[in-house]
């Protein structure tokens, strides 16, 4: 059914990342990571996405990753509203451990610039964290553009975590396949200053069908 079809994407998407920067957090260096995610339209308006994301740090053998994730998202007049639920499972043979987390965002634009905002909670820690973002972006040629972003976030409303500013070079090789390389500077606020800053960068391929 082609209106069917129409209704339902997929993404592949494979990475490096020279460092794994997650909320503000340094997690090691030489991240290398694969998605998998279905997008589907419920109703006018609503859709549905699924996927699945799995991480390995080679810095650490103990620190892969695998988040399985659903979400809805919808608009309410400028604002786009997105309810999703994400299950961290870290499969360590010391600890094999997971926890569910459940988050809020919110988005609008003003003028060029596209501004965040989301709230997640993690029932199994118990953990809170915050984030506001911004970003914009333009094209460069018909085939490459620039994104400029950057994100400040806060844990349980006690303390800033980083700021983080990226910059990427998205290039579409066909209709269905795009390379983004990028360059991130994270800033660790607050109590996590001692961290120090970090410099790192990264190289993505995505294939839709």
């Amino acid at each position: 059914d082609e209106a069917a079809s129409e209704e339902i994407g997929a993404e592949i998407s494979l990475g490096y990342d020279t460092y794994y920067i997650d909320r503000g957090a340094n997690l090691g260096a030489d991240l290398i990571w694969g998605d998998v995610n279905v997008t589907t339209t419920l109703s006018d308006g609503l859709d549905l996405g699924i996927g699945a994301w799995y991480a390995n740090v080679a810095d650490d053998a103990g620190n892969d990753q695998l988040d399985v994730y659903a979400g809805i998202s919808t608009s309410i007049g400028e604002i786009s509203v997105g309810l999703g639920t994400t299950y961290y499972y870290y499969p360590d043979p010391t600890t094999d451990d997971g926890t569910l987390e459940f988050g809020l965002e919110l988005g609008m634009s003003a003028g060029q610039i596209d501004l965040s905002v989301g709230f997640y909670y993690d029932i199994d820690l118990e953990a809170a964290y915050y984030e506001f973002g911004a970003s914009t972006s333009f094209d460069l040629t018909d085939t490459m553009a620039i994104d400029v972003g950057g994100a400040i976030g806060n844990t349980d409303g006690d303390s800033l975590t980083a700021l983080t500013f990226t910059i990427g070079i998205p290039i579409a090789l066909s209709d269905s396949a795009s390379l983004s390389p990028y360059l991130g500077l994270n800033v660790p606020l607050d109590d996590f200053e001692d961290d120090g800053d970090d410099i790192f960068s990264g190289l993505s391929l995505t294939v839709g069908f």
